[in-house]
C-alpha cells in the first residue's frame, strides 16, 4: 500500500517543477482513522514509528516526514525521512533518501541536501532525473553557479524526464547570464519542440525572465 493519496499528492505538489514520482508500495501504516486533529496525527504516527516492525515504522516516519514537510517544519521533515531511510530498502530507501534531500534543501541546508541527491542520483534510476535536478539546486543556493551548470549538463545530456522543462529554463537563464546567447535560445527552442504544453513553455510567450530560482 502506498504513503496516503492526500498526502502523497502534497508531496509532489512541494517538488515545484520536477515530476510525480513513480509510485511504489511501503508498508501500510495501521491506526490511524481518517479525521484525525494533526497533533494527534504526529502522536499516532510516533507511536506506531517507535513499536513496530522495521518496515512499517519506516513507512510510520515517511509519512511523518511528509506531514511536517507540509507544514514548512522542514528540519523535522528532513530528520523523520533520515529515520525512514534508515529503516526501508531499495526503491523506499531512495524516495525517503531524495524526500530527505528536498527538506534539508527547504531548510537552506545545501551540503546535507547535496548529499542525499548525490546518493540518490547514484543509486537509483528511477529518481536519478529527480535527484540530479535537486543537486542542481544545492548549487543554485548557495551561487555556485559553474557547479549548477555541471550538474544540469549531466541531466540534460541523460533521459530528464518530466523534469526536462524546468531543468532546460534554468539553463537557458544561466547561459543567457553567461553571455551565451544562442545555447539560451536553443534551449528554450527545445522547451516550445518537447513541452509544448508545459509552464515553462508558456511563459515563453513573453521576454525571458532572468530570475534566480
Amino acid at each position: 500500500m502506498s504513503v496516503r493519496p492526500c498526502l502523497l499528492a502534497l508531496l509532489l505538489a512541494l517538488v515545484g517543477g520536477t515530476s510525480a514520482t513513480p509510485s511504489r508500495a511501503l508498508e501500510p501504516v495501521p491506526g490511524i482513522p481518517s479525521g484525525v486533529p494533526a497533533d494527534s496525527i504526529v502522536r499516532a504516527l510516533r507511536r506506531i514509528e517507535a513499536s513496530s516492525t522495521r518496515p512499517v515504522a519506516g513507512a510510520a516516519a515517511f509519512e511523518l516526514g511528509g506531514f511536517h514537510h507540509v507544514r514548512g517544519e522542514y528540519r523535522a521533515a528532513a530528520e523523520a525521512f533520515g529515520r525512514a531511510a534508515a529503516r526501508l530498502q531499495d526503491y523506499d530507501h531512495a524516495l525517503a533518501r531524495y524526500r530527505q534531500g528536498l527538506a534539508w534543501l527547504g531548510e537552506g541546508e545545501a551540503g546535507r541536501a547535496r548529499a542525499a541527491f548525490e546518493e540518490v542520483a547514484g543509486n537509483s534510476r528511477p529518481l536519478r532525473a529527480e535527484a540530479l535536478q535537486g543537486w542542481a539546486q544545492t548549487h543554485a543556493l548557495v551561487g555556485e553557479t559553474a557547479a549548477e551548470m555541471e550538474v544540469l549538463r549531466r541531466l540534460l545530456a541523460g533521459s530528464a524526464g518530466e523534469v526536462e522543462p524546468a531543468a532546460l529554463a534554468r539553463w537557458a537563464v544561466l547561459c543567457e547570464l553567461a553571455g551565451n546567447t544562442t545555447e539560451a535560445a536553443s534551449a528554450r527552442d527545445r522547451i516550445r519542440r518537447r513541452w509544448p504544453r508545459s509552464l515553462e513553455a508558456a511563459r515563453l510567450g513573453g521576454p525571458a525572465a532572468l530570475v534566480k530560482p
